[in-house]
C-alpha cells in the first residue's frame, strides 16, 4: 500500500469516528475555545505594567546558624522584591539582618558568653567550685574512695612560703627533716568531718598517728619527723601549726581536689 493510501485511509478514519462520536468531537472544538477565551479576559483583567528588577532577600540554611535561619523564614515570609541588591547578595555574608537589634543583641550575647576572658574565667571557676563540692561530698560519704592519694604539702603551699624557712631558721630543724615533712603527702580523708581532736603533741610522738594523717616518702622519713617534732613543746607545735595554715594556699588545694576528683 503506498503513502497517499495511507494517508486517505487515515483521514477517512478519524472522520468517520468524529462524525459517530459528536459529543467527543464537541469537546475538542470547544475546549481550546475556552482556553483562548479565559486567556483573553486575564489579559484584560489584569493590565501590564512596567515591573523593575526583582531581587529577593536569601534565606540561610540551618548550618550558617540559628538566628539567620529563623530570620529568614520568618522575615521574608511574604518573599518581598527589591529594585536594588539586598545586603545577602554580598560575597561572604548569608544574613539581610545584621544590624537588627536581635542579631546586634544574639552577636553582643556570643561575645560576653563564649568569648570574654573574664566571663570564662567565672565558668572554669564554677565548673571547679562545682567538682570540689563534689569532692567533699565524696569526702564525706565515701573516703575510701580517695584513700591513700594524699596531697603533698608543698604543692598547697603559697608560692612565697614562709613556713620551710621558718623550720629551718627559728626551730631549728635539719633541712633533711624539713625536706621529708614538705615532701610528704597529707591523707584528705582524715580531715572529712574536720580536724580531730588530737593533741599536737601526741600526734607528732606517735608513729602510728603520723602515719594515720601523713604519708612519707620512705620508712627513714617518717622516722626521722617523729623524732625531731617529739621534742618540740606544745607551744612551738601550736606556731608551726598556725604557720602552717597562714601559708596555705586554697586555690592549689582546689586544684589537686578537683584533678584528684576527675581522675
Amino acid at each position: 500500500m503506498g503513502t497517499n493510501s495511507q494517508v486517505r485511509l487515515l483521514l477517512w478514519k478519524n472522520w468517520t469516528v468524529r462524525k459517530r462520536q459528536k459529543t467527543r468531537l464537541f469537546m475538542e472544538i470547544m475546549w481550546p475555545v475556552v482556553l483562548f477565551i479565559g486567556l483573553v479576559w486575564l489579559r484584560r483583567a489584569n493590565p501590564l505594567y512596567r515591573q523593575h528588577e526583582c531581587h529577593f532577600p536569601n534565606k540561610a540554611m540551618p548550618s550558617t546558624g540559628i538566628l539567620p535561619w529563623i530570620q529568614g523564614i520568618f522575615c521574608n515570609a511574604n518573599n518581598p522584591c527589591f529594585q536594588h541588591p539586598t545586603r545577602g547578595e554580598s560575597p561572604g555574608l548569608v544574613s539581610n539582618y545584621n544590624n537588627s537589634i536581635l542579631a546586634r543583641f544574639w552577636a553582643d550575647a556570643q561575645e560576653l558568653l563564649f568569648k570574654d576572658p573574664e566571663f570564662l574565667q567565672l565558668g572554669r571557676l564554677w565548673r571547679e567550685l562545682m567538682t570540689m563540692s563534689n569532692f567533699m561530698d565524696t569526702l564525706r560519704t565515701n573516703p575510701d574512695l580517695i584513700a591513700g592519694r594524699g596531697v603533698k604539702v608543698e604543692d598547697i603551699l603559697k608560692d612565697d612560703e614562709t613556713l620551710t624557712s621558718y623550720l629551718l631558721r627559728d626551730v631549728p630543724l635539719t633541712e633533711s627533716v624539713v625536706d621529708q615533712l614538705v615532701h610528704a603527702q597529707i591523707r584528705p580523708e582524715q580531715f572529712a568531718y574536720g580536724v580531730p581532736d588530737l593533741r599536737l603533741k601526741d600526734i607528732a610522738c606517735s608513729q602510728t598517728l603520723l602515719e594515720r594523717f601523713l604519708i612519707f616518702p620512705s620508712r627513714w622519713g617518717l622516722y626521722s619527723v617523729r623524732n625531731a617534732m617529739c621534742v618540740l613543746t606544745p607551744q612551738r607545735l601550736q606556731i608551726i601549726e598556725d604557720k602552717f595554715y597562714a601559708n596555705l594556699d586554697s586555690s592549689n588545694f582546689s586544684a589537686w581536689s578537683v584533678y584528684s576528683f576527675t581522675q
